[in-house]
């Protein structure tokens, strides 16, 4: 049995493996090596945050939290880049919808709200503009 915390990944990783958009785009993961194709990809990003202890008993379940950050990266040499951009974070956010319970190896991990889309930004490391998508979830274990 994994730890919750690679639990918690693997469930979330799941959920992106699944994802189907009208084009598909390669996934750069934490980690694994990867080189970007000439046109859009998906960069993912798993950002944990502090474990919560809410009751007083050491064995009782504990409060994990974190956010799972897809980047819809979309090449700056394009026209509209930054619309297409945007609607391609909007469908990944689509994927993730509030109150969505993924399960890996016993451990449940609940999409606490609809994940945020936020503001595009050029990114020149890459030459692309980068639209993240933060996806809020939780898990009791």
């Amino acid at each position: 049995m994994p730890a919750i915390e690679t639990a918690i990944w693997l469930a979330l990783r799941g959920r992106v493996e699944t994802l189907v958009l009208n084009t598909v785009h390669p996934v750069a993961w934490p980690n694994e090596a990867f080189t970007a194709p000439a046109g859009a990809y998906l960069r993912v990003t798993h950002l944990p945050n502090r474990t919560e202890r809410l009751f007083l008993k050491g064995a009782d379940p504990h409060w994990y939290r974190g956010i799972l950050q897809i980047s819809a990266m979309y090449p700056l040499a394009v026209l509209n880049g930054e619309t297409v951009a945007r609607e391609i974070a909007g469908q990944v956010a689509a994927h993730f919808p509030a109150g969505l319970s993924l399960v890996y190896s016993g451990a449940r991990v609940d999409i606490t709200a609809r994940p945020t889309v936020a503001q595009g930004f050029r990114d020149d490391a890459s030459a692309r503009w980068m639209t993240p998508v933060s996806v809020p979830y939780e898990c009791f274990a």
